[in-house]
Formats: structure tokens, sequence, C-alpha cells
């Protein structure tokens, strides 16, 4: 009985062993952020007029794959260097410095916003993932989806998402919303914020 307990034994560490290492062999991560990669951002005035828009850049970044298909993944955007391209260099600035004032992001207690994936769905047509994930600005937390192309080699992967809207009083970004009262109708701010987002990743 001893020798055969001695003879399975080394065998059956073996066999553990395979399972454990072919269990994790499946998985692989892009965690090197290409200089391509960035968010592009939209938003208006009241009856999306007065359009302004401009470029994120991201701070970090990681997609991780599972048997070669989308897992999970985040990334960091770098919301106190945001741009604006669309002003001349005057306008500009004082856009720029507002975005980042109290009225709305607050980039001196919150300088990067957060985009986590909780979900990636394969789907056919136009693009070939949906996407849900947690959106964090400001410390404000909130799930949203939406459409992706991920095309992936060996050493390189990119994500690039359909062009979408979310309701930014949802995280607390408040400033002349379109139910303002007592705000001259020129300087309502519509309450949708567009955004396209181009990801590039390395190994």
């Amino acid at each position: 009985m001893k020798k055969l307990i001695l003879i399975l034994l080394p065998l059956s560490m073996f066999v553990l062993g395979f399972k454990l290492v072919n269990s994790t062999a499946n998985y692989s991560t892009y965690s090197k952020v290409s200089d391509e990669s960035k968010v592009e951002w939209k938003a208006w005035h009241l009856g999306k007029t007065g359009e302004r828009y401009g470029i994120v850049k991201l701070k970090s970044g990681k997609l991780n794959l599972k048997d070669g298909k989308l897992h999970s993944g985040k990334f960091i955007m770098d919301i106190l260097n945001l741009t604006v391209e669309n002003f001349d260099d005057d306008n500009n600035e004082k856009l720029m410095d507002h975005l980042n004032s109290m009225d709305f992001f607050m980039t001196d207690e919150f300088p990067t916003a957060k985009f986590e994936i909780t979900n990636a769905t394969p789907i056919e047509g136009e693009y070939n993932y949906l996407l849900e994930g947690n959106l964090l600005i400001k410390n404000v937390n909130k799930n949203i989806q939406f459409n992706v192309n991920v095309i992936q080699t060996e050493k390189e992967i990119s994500l690039v998402s359909e062009y979408f809207e979310v309701d930014r009083t949802d995280w607390g970004l408040n400033y002349h919303t379109e139910s303002s009262v007592g705000i001259p109708v020129d300087y309502l701010i519509a309450n949708e914020i567009g955004f396209k987002i181009h990801l590039k990743l390395t190994k």
C-alpha cells in the first residue's frame, strides 16, 4: 500500500501542476499605452449649438484577454491636461481653466478619471464587442455601456469605440445644466457629453 501511495503521489502532483500551468496559459495582458491612445470629447450649449471638442490623453491602461477574447481591463484619463481643439489660443486657455475649476472637473482634487471594464460580450455586426464598465469621475462611479471594435495581434491590441454620449449630471457636473433656473438661455449647457475612445496597447 505504501509503495502504491509513493508511486501515485508524484503522478498526482505532476497532473495538478500541469493543470495549474495550463489554466493560466491562455491569459495575456497588454499594458504599454501608445501615444496614439486618446479619448475624444464633445460638449455643447443648449440644443447642441456652440460645439466644443477636444482630446483627453491616457496616463495608463491595461487590457486582459482570456482564450483570445477580451476579458477585462481599465484605463486612466488625464483630465487635468485635457485639450480644447476648436478655439483660438486665448479662448482655449480660458475654457480649459474653467473645465479644471470647481464648476466642472475640480482637477486640483480629481486630476484623473477612470474607466474599468466589468463585462465584455462578443457581438456581430459593425462592432465586435459590447462593453459594460464603471466610469469614475470626481469620485462618482456609474456603469455605462457602448460598442467597440477590438483587433489584436500577439504584440499589440487596439480598441476603438463607437461615438456615445453620457449625462454629465450623473457625475455631479451640474454647472449651468439644461434645467438651471435663473440662467440666461444662451448660457445653458447641454447635459450630454460625447465620447469616442481610441486605445492602442502593446505587451
